[in-house]
């Protein structure tokens, strides 16, 4: 009886180990690069970004142009500039389950294989085994798990602020240019398939009952995006009375990213089906490369909306965003070395190149959003802030100018906390720290609970210098990212991680 269990329960796995989704695609976590990075916004100020990244509220110098500009309240003429550098670590490792009657699959996308020795047929030496039945090899020498290591610099804002009187009212302008969006993105996947073995969402198509031969295309598949999105914005606030102000800007959005997108095929798997169970597999030789590499451009305009309540003890900001549109213009170079036509075994010298050019534009058009700020001083030393924003990401519609079907590509409909603190030791030293939630647009594949966003933690610290009319801001912030890919057949584990240095020098006349 046991042993019936055991294998009823070995069959229902491989079936699942079999599955697919209902629309045959490449595995789901592999999509193509069209607006990856999007999603990611900056924060412009080095204060705001020591104390978690809250600035809603506890703005208090030029920088809150860009976090509340109602919150635009300099003392005196002030001109600023920041400026980042970053590492960042990314990696992914790869974890298969072996299955009792083709055990040899998820040896070989483990890249084991090469290490097995081929057995002969029958323990009978110098009598090959069949196609079928021999030992299948990979054709290269990739293995499942990848690490990438970058470092980068970039403007971070760098802003110019005044007071105002005009007609008896308290004015303060200011005007700046800062990164609004970081669309940096790299993703990989050494055992990207199609159709994807193990893939239980949306919908898994089990195989049924029936004698067949399924048929995978095996490939490694990497995108890469690197550029900025950049908003060079003016704005104003207004002082109505003792302790309130409203303001506004106006971000218009400009910017660049080179794109690369790579997929090298490994192989044809071909596992053979008896009776809806996969009792052998084979694995043939495939030559083929593609790669897509081009540029894309961005422009848009945001605008930001205010109010700011400063009392002796404690702050409240609001800042509402109206829906805008980004529309991103690309162009980039395909090429692709293909010899399907072609008889095996092929000289790698002889293999022909295709080289063709594709262009579109796409259009994102993202809903109203706010933030809600709060700041407590308990002491005159002492400054607590929280920042609660909501980006309503799972209503962003992204459309085309080659086709007007418009689909919603991101998952998250969840705010975003931040929380910080200030210590001011004198009055020339501030010390800082904070936390503010990382929350992504995308859910991993085979999420317990579907559309739910992959989230991250940053944390931050910094240091405010005042020396005269001159005042440098620090922060450091560590970022991680982890999320699991979860199939019938494996696990991926992602990771992100990120080392970010930041400094701003002010200057007040």
């Amino acid at each position: 009886m046991k042993s019936s269990l055991a294998k009823k329960l070995d069959i229902t796995i491989v079936a699942a180990f079999l599955s697919f989704g209902s629309i045959v695609v490449a595995q789901p976590a592999a999509r193509p690069l069209d607006i990856q990075g999007l999603d990611q916004f900056a924060i412009a100020g080095i204060r705001s970004r020591a104390m978690g990244g809250t600035g809603v509220a506890s703005g208090n110098d030029a920088s809150a142009l860009f976090s509340n500009p109602a919150a635009l309240a300099p003392s005196a003429f002030e001109i600023r500039a920041g400026d980042l550098f970053e590492t960042t670590k990314r990696q992914q490792t790869q974890e298969w389950v072996p299955m009792r009657p083709i055990p040899g699959l998820s040896v070989l996308f483990e890249g084991l294989t090469g290490t097995i020795k081929t057995p002969d047929s029958l323990g009978k030496p110098g009598l090959p085994l069949s196609a079928w039945s021999s030992l299948q090899k990979q054709y290269d020498d990739i293995r499942p798990n990848w690490d990438k290591n970058s470092v980068g610099s970039r403007l971070l804002s760098l802003v110019a602020a005044m007071p105002l009187t005009i007609a008896g009212m308290d004015i303060a302008a200011g005007i700046g240019v800062s990164q609004v969006i970081n669309l940096d993105q790299y993703y990989q996947n050494n055992n990207s398939m199609s159709p994807y073995l193990g893939q239980e969402r949306p919908d898994p198509f089990l195989i049924g009952a029936r004698n067949d031969t399924l048929h995978v295309k095996w490939y490694q598949y990497s995108r890469t995006r690197e550029g900025s999105v950049y908003g060079i914005t003016p704005g104003i606030s207004i002082n109505l009375l003792p302790g309130l102000r409203i303001g506004g800007s106006a971000a218009f959005l400009t910017g660049s990213s080179d794109d690369n997108e790579r997929r090298m095929e490994r192989g044809h798997i071909n596992i053979a089906i008896s009776n809806g169970v996969g009792t052998n597999f084979m694995v043939d030789t495939v030559y083929y490369l593609q790669s897509k590499v081009g540029t894309s451009k961005y422009s848009g305009s945001m605008f930001t909306f205010g109010l700011h309540f400063q009392q002796e003890r404690y702050s409240v900001g609001v800042t509402i965003k109206p829906p805008m549109q980004i529309t991103r213009t690309w162009n980039r170079d395909v090429t692709s070395l293909d010899t399907t036509k072609k008889p095996f075994p092929v000289r790698i010298d002889s293999l022909n190149n295709r080289t063709y050019h594709e262009s579109g534009k796409d259009y994102v058009d993202f809903p109203l959003s706010y933030a809600l700020g709060i700041v407590l001083r308990p002491t005159d030393k002492w400054t607590i802030a929280f920042d609660y924003e909501l980006r309503y990401l799972a209503d962003v519609e992204l459309s085309s100018a080659s086709n007007s079907t418009v689909s919603h590509p991101w998952v998250n409909p969840k705010g975003a906390m931040r929380i910080g603190a200030e210590y001011r030791a004198s009055e020339l030293l501030a010390l800082r720290g904070g936390y503010r939630e990382d929350v992504q647009a995308f859910s991993p594949d085979g999420s317990a609970i579907i559309d739910e966003p992959a989230r991250g933690g940053i944390y931050s610290l910094g240091a405010g210098i005042a020396l005269g009319n001159i005042f440098v801001d620090l922060a450091y912030e560590y970022s991680i990212l982890k999320h699991q890919d979860i199939y019938q057949s494996n696990v991926n584990y992602n990771t992100r991680e990120q080392h970010q240095f930041m400094m701003e020098i002010a200057y007040r006349f």
